[in-house]
């Protein structure tokens, strides 16, 4: 997995988009943080602060963005990725419509 401070998410969708970040913990379970970018339209992208700001712990197994569409689902990305206090930011696109749209981590 790709080893990332910040998370960045471009809308190159057709909607209205939002997004926060999840991470799946060493109990198993998914936890998604009070943090979130706010509402943005395409051709914007909005970035995280750093995940241990925003409640992501350092042994989290997996992390990702949760995006919603404004009127429309909620998906997280893929590939998941790991924090490390590195400086990368982990950069996904979001493509498509409302009820059927990816979130997938660039350069993979």
């Amino acid at each position: 997995m790709t080893n990332v401070e910040k998370i960045s998410c471009t809308n190159n969708a057709g909607f209205v988009m939002n997004f926060s970040i999840q991470w799946l913990g060493a109990d198993g379970v998914w936890t998604t943080a009070e943090w979130n970018s706010g509402n943005y339209p395409i051709n914007q992208t909005r970035t995280s602060p750093d995940l241990a700001s925003i409640g992501v712990p350092k042994d989290a197994l997996a992390v990702s963005p949760y995006v919603h569409a404004i009127l429309g689902n909620h998906e997280s990305g893929k590939p998941y990725v790991n924090y490390a206090n590195n400086g990368q930011v982990g950069s996904y696109e979001v493509k498509g419509t409302t009820l059927n749209y990816s979130v997938a981590l660039i350069g993979e």
